[in-house]
């Protein structure tokens, strides 16, 4: 397996829980192009409150320094966002705390892990009115998702898109997760799988996972999943979800 688009990782350095040098992100990118991939969006963490919360003028900058290091590593870098959801996201975005997926209509979104929002409906509501179209990061790690999968409908009725982990698929974050992951799978619900990348692994875990990925989707969707729906999102191209699983469960519900 190899050009593989990866839009979820921490490789941008001394922001979140990734890496923390320069050094460090350099590391990881040579880990991940040797796994076969070609092109990293740079999504580190923004959670409000916290002290994951630089803007997007101090990551642009930071962005710039880790292009000029890695300029001879033939890897394309672009920048990007994992914005835990809150109300008040779109003053986030137009203040330029956060940013979107390679300033496209794309916005990788973080919900929490064992709880559940309240607000989701209205805030999903607003970023979809405004023209957002929300990326969900992890939904197989969900416990409000494991515990009823059927929930996922809420995300898709907004017109979420779903980012899966790859190492999910073989138990990184749990049976649960790597359950769910299955299902989603299962009932064409994911549109991308994306490393999630903090740290080099020491082990070969990743590809393991894309071998089994393949096994269980198949070459063609593995591609479509790994690269040419990532591609599209770079692009700032349509993407739509599973809209007939929505229609199917409507027709389950009457």
């Amino acid at each position: 397996m190899d050009k593989i688009i990866d839009i979820h990782t921490h490789v941008l350095p001394s922001v979140d829980d990734g890496a923390k040098t320069m050094d460090e992100s350099l590391e990881i990118i040579e880990y991940l192009k040797k796994v076969g991939i070609t092109d990293i969006v740079l999504t580190s963490h923004y959670i409000k409150n916290t002290s994951y919360t630089s803007n997007k003028k101090e990551r642009e900058n930071i962005f710039e320094e880790l292009k000029k290091a890695s300029s001879n590593m033939g890897i394309n870098l672009y920048l990007g966002n994992e914005v835990y959801l809150t109300e008040d996201i779109l003053d986030l975005l137009e203040k330029e705390e956060i940013v979107t997926l390679n300033d496209t209509q794309y916005m990788l979104v973080e919900l929490p892990l064992t709880g559940y929002l309240n607000n989701l409906p209205n805030t999903l509501c607003k970023l979809f009115d405004s023209g957002i179209v929300p990326i969900i990061a992890h939904p197989e790690r969900y416990h409000f998702l494991q515990k009823n999968k059927e929930r996922v409908k809420e995300l898709l009725e907004f017109g979420c898109l779903l980012q899966c982990n790859i190492d999910s698929i073989t138990g990184k974050y749990g049976k649960k997760a790597k359950k769910l992951m299955k299902w989603l799978l299962k009932n064409d619900l994911v549109e991308f799988v994306a490393t999630d990348t903090h740290y080099v692994e020491k082990k070969k875990g990743l590809r393991k996972s894309l071998k089994k990925l393949k096994r269980i989707v198949g070459k063609k969707k593995l591609e479509e999943l790994t690269r040419e729906n990532p591609l599209k999102i770079l692009q700032g191209e349509e993407i739509q979800g599973n809209l007939e699983y929505l229609i199917e469960e409507e027709r389950n519900r009457n």
